[in-house]
């Protein structure tokens, strides 16, 4: 249901929200360990100033490096990219940023990590900008509020599941992914 694969590449993306779960940079932090990939993009949602967070807006790029510092990561393996979002579609603004800047920076491929069932709408939002630059991208899923073999089990996985799969719809409806980039 929420694709992952096991291939290596040059980074990983961990894909962003307006802030860092802890699950997320588990999942990074184990694929660099792994010797998955070389370095780690860390994307940050950069809204605008009104839905920013309280007293963070300025510094929470830098609180982000000083803990990744902290945990032992090398500053020249880590990156936090600020990618502005303004209005939707989120993840196809946020994949549009973020490949770009990769593919400036000369990446040509990556293991975009993402939460539970928003894997293969992200998967397929990254893997359609990706290719038309390309920039190679696979699928890391992980799940932290339910686990991904008996996801019916808990409501939060079901709610989850249902919600994700009328966003995936609604991209391919709208045509901001197509179906051959979702596999």
């Amino acid at each position: 249901m929420a694709p992952t694969s096991n291939e290596k590449a040059e980074v990983v993306i961990l894909e962003g929200t307006q802030v860092v779960k802890k699950g997320i940079l588990d999942a990074g932090i184990r694929l660099l360990s792994d010797g998955k990939a070389k370095s780690m993009v860390v994307v940050l949602h950069h809204p605008s100033r009104e839905n920013q967070v309280f007293a963070l807006e300025h510094r929470y790029t830098q609180l982000i490096m000083e803990e990744l510092e902290n945990l032992g990561l090398e500053e020249e393996k880590v990156k936090v990219i600020s990618a502005p979002i303004d209005g939707h579609p989120i993840t196809l603004s946020e994949a549009r940023f973020v490949v770009k800047k990769l593919s400036q920076n000369g990446a040509r491929s990556a293991i975009l990590v993402s939460e539970g069932f928003h894997t293969r709408r992200s998967f397929g939002t990254y893997s359609q900008e990706g290719a038309r630059v390309g920039l190679h991208v696979v699928p890391y899923s992980y799940f932290v509020e339910y686990d991904s073999t008996y996801w019916w089990n808990k409501p939060q996985g079901v709610s989850e599941f249902f919600e994700e799969s009328f966003k995936l719809a609604y991209y391919i409806v709208h045509g901001y992914i197509s179906i051959k980039f979702l596999w």
